[in-house]
């Protein structure tokens, strides 16, 4: 095999293998948190990956289209992976996105709900200070029970309050 031929099969595999580097397996941030990052760094992800289609499609006419040669696989992945979406893809995309964002939404308020009718109230407090008392109240048990007290004369305040 000459040495031009090497080169190039040389070159080919370099490519090929910088391809397998862009495309290989995403790591456990997902597309949103890449493309905050790139925002704080000043990049559209946007004008990127139209930049990039752009130069990797221009590369692949030159080298392989134009000549009559397929591209090779992972080539083809990355332009797929990287072709801008059409009207209809990102209109499906937002319409996802919106309910997602709705179902994330009643599911907090549902968890708020809950976690609401499930919290323990001060009031076992109360009740404990009462139990088994026969004689007069203790200073401890009067201020307690004037704590509570002040709480929900403060809690009716606001209630009346919200209502005017």
């Amino acid at each position: 095999m000459s040495t031009k031929k090497r080169n190039k099969l040389d070159k080919e595999k370099l490519f090929l293998n910088r391809l397998a580097a862009l495309t290989s397996g995403a790591d456990d941030r997902d597309q949103t948190t890449l493309e905050d990052d790139l925002r704080t760094c000043g990049i559209d992800p946007t004008e990127l990956r139209k930049v990039a289609h752009d130069r990797f499609w221009q590369l692949a006419k030159r080298n392989y289209i134009s000549l009559g040669k397929d591209s090779p696989e992972k080539l083809k992945d990355l332009l797929r992976q990287l072709r801008p979406p059409t009207p209809e893809e990102e209109e499906q995309r937002q319409k996802s996105q919106a309910a997602s964002t709705i179902t994330d939404l009643l599911a907090n308020i549902r968890t708020g709900i809950a976690s609401a009718l499930t919290t323990v109230t001060p009031l076992d407090d109360v009740a404990y200070a009462f139990r088994n008392k026969n004689k007069k109240l203790t200073q401890k048990d009067r201020d307690l029970l004037k704590s509570h007290q002040a709480e929900i004369d403060s809690e009716s305040d606001d209630k009346n309050g919200d209502d005017h």
